[in-house]
């Protein structure tokens, strides 16, 4: 064996890669290789405790430590968990080994259900007074039974830097745990805190958690739900916070305005807002004098017209403070629409945005619907070339007008935002380019994309749908269409779900015979087969709408907004 295998920090980095593994299938990517990890520790000494430390680094539940003693120690009936008898020293000793390699524990709500309280009441009491997790940093709990709250004081330590609070209700977690986290674990950094509906003002809970956070004087990250106006203040003068989630709901803007200082969240970069319109929302963010705000995530009750889409985008790129944004995310939470001329966003209301030239994501699900052709598309690409995120569908409802974006439309994205992951537009694909007999796209392959949001997008032909994707996109593992409940009532709903889950199918196998053609023909002629992009002969290239339903498949009934008449050409 190498010298290098026996250096613990290589084997650490080796082992770290060997627990995560990249899953073929979609939607699934990444699993945890318990397995293979355990069977390491087993092969040789060398092995023995890098892998240990990679395999207990983060656990997601108590018993994965529980059931490393011996099995006369615990008992499951049903799904819960319990102690059959007293621990001794030498289970004691078996448990330390394993917790002192912990870094992350988790401690969810299902734990109520999995473990009982005798569990927690023995290890609550070690022999000797140690601590039990040495090297904890980051704790994310939901357990609140009185029985477990001895326990769980033993985890706050100064190593803590990361506390996830699962739902902050009033009860024993919230009143005998969080007020300790000041003086116990002085150096947090990260906080999370929500609970499953609003809270009101003089709620006792958000009393005793606000408390909390005015004393915290190191974070760098919170993520919360509403907030008193004294710990937003306390919030803005701190000089590391960078990523800030909140609800404004419980907040006067008047009483904020009149009590800020000069330099508010000076070196914030995420702002993730929650409010009842999106003025409010506005307002705050002026309340904000960082330069390195990178990231605008926006969810707001009311809705908002184009104009007012407009300028606001246009205020944002004019704005010295937000040269650096590359996320844009706005949310308009009603699921109801009722639009008109005033709610129809076309490339005049982006164009603004076009100055920010970082952007990497954009995602708009607002009530306005989309006016949007192939040349927008276009600009687009050439306006963002960072682009990793490009959501305008508005999944929950669609455009509900007839899209102008056709399939070859799609080309200048694909060309231009090469790290392009996930795109999300309405498109025509009943209009297909006519010369099958060419390269689709004229060479142009992006291989980034790999999950499309095409919402009401309408589809007469799978195959030839699937060809066209296959060629440009051959990494596409997603595509999602009319899978909400708002356009579940829509006509040919079932028709067109069908056929594009037909064609998110046929993609996978057609890339895989591309695949096997270029690998043979790089073979054959000793180099690579891709050719050079011709982005102008695809997109000014003839295109022709089908104008017949096909006839092999069953879901072929009419469309009844279309009538289809099929002209082949060169075929």
């Amino acid at each position: 064996m190498h010298r290098c295998l026996t250096i613990d920090e290589i084997l650490t980095i080796i082992f770290q890669h060997a627990f995560i593994i990249l899953k073929p299938e979609p939607k699934s990517r990444e699993f945890r290789d318990r397995r293979t990890l355990a069977r390491l520790a087993r092969t040789c000494r060398y092995f023995l405790e890098p892998a240990l430390n990679v395999l207990y680094y983060e656990i997601n539940d108590l018993l994965w430590l529980i059931k490393c003693m011996p099995d006369d120690l615990w008992a499951v009936n049903g799904k819960q968990l319990s102690f059959i008898r007293a621990m001794q020293p030498s289970d004691w000793d078996i448990f330390l080994r394993y917790a002192r390699r912990v870094r992350s524990l988790e401690f969810d709500r299902q734990c109520i259900s999995t473990t009982d309280v005798n569990v927690y009441v023995a290890l609550a009491q070690p022999p000797t007074p140690i601590i039990i997790f040495p090297r904890l940093i980051h704790f994310r709990c939901g357990e609140y039974r009185t029985e477990a709250i001895p326990f769980l004081q033993h985890l706050l330590q100064p190593t803590v830097v990361h506390v996830d609070i699962d739902n902050l209700m009033s009860n024993p977690l919230t009143f005998c745990i969080l007020p300790l986290l000041p003086a116990r674990c002085p150096r947090i950094k990260q906080v999370m805190a929500f609970r499953n509906f609003v809270f009101q003002r003089g709620d006792r809970a958000l009393e005793t958690f606000s408390k909390v956070l005015c004393q915290l004087t190191e974070l760098q990250a919170l993520r919360c739900a509403e907030l008193p106006e004294d710990s937003v203040l306390h919030l803005s003068q701190l000089p590391n916070l960078k990523i800030l989630r909140m609800d404004l709901r419980l907040i006067s803007l008047d009483h904020l305005e009149s009590a800020f200082g000069c330099i508010t969240f000076p070196v914030l970069q995420e702002v993730l807002l929650s409010a009842p319109s999106m003025s409010h929302s506005l307002r705050f963010l002026k309340f904000i004098q960082s330069t390195s705000v990178d990231t605008i995530n926006l969810n707001v009750d009311d809705e908002t017209c184009a104009a007012d889409y407009n300028a606001i985008f246009t205020s944002w790129a004019s704005n010295p403070l937000y040269q650096n944004l590359s996320v844009i995310d706005i949310s308009e939470m009603q699921v109801w629409r009722d639009y008109d001329d005033k709610h129809i966003i076309d490339i005049t209301t982006l164009r603004p945005l076009f100055q920010l030239k970082r952007l990497s994501s954009l995602k708009l699900e607002t009530l306005c619907t989309y006016d949007l052709d192939n040349t927008a598309i276009k600009e687009i690409a050439k306006a963002w070339p960072l682009l990793e995120t490009l959501d305008l569908s508005i999944r929950e409802c669609g455009w509900e007008i007839p899209s102008k974006v056709t399939l070859p439309g799609l080309l200048p994205l694909l060309q231009h935002c090469p790290n392009l992951a996930l795109l999300g537009l309405v498109v025509d694909a009943t209009v297909l380019p006519t010369n099958w007999t060419r390269l689709p796209g004229a060479g142009i392959r992006n291989t980034s994309l790999e999950s499309l949001w095409l919402a009401d997008s309408k589809i007469t032909r799978p195959p030839l749908v699937a060809s066209f994707l296959s060629a440009v996109a051959p990494n596409i593992e997603q595509i999602a269409s009319w899978n909400t409940p708002l356009l579940s009532g829509r006509n040919g709903k079932d028709k067109y779900m069908k056929r594009w889950k037909e064609v998110e199918r046929l993609v996978r196998q057609f890339t895989l015979v591309r695949r096997q053609e270029r690998e043979w023909a790089s073979r054959w002629h000793g180099k690579g087969c891709e050719d050079d992009a011709v982005v102008e002969e695809v997109e000014d290239g003839r295109v022709e709408a089908y104008d017949s339903e096909p006839e092999p498949p069953t879901d072929s009934e009419d469309d009844d907004e279309f009538e289809y008449c099929y002209v082949a050409d060169g075929i």
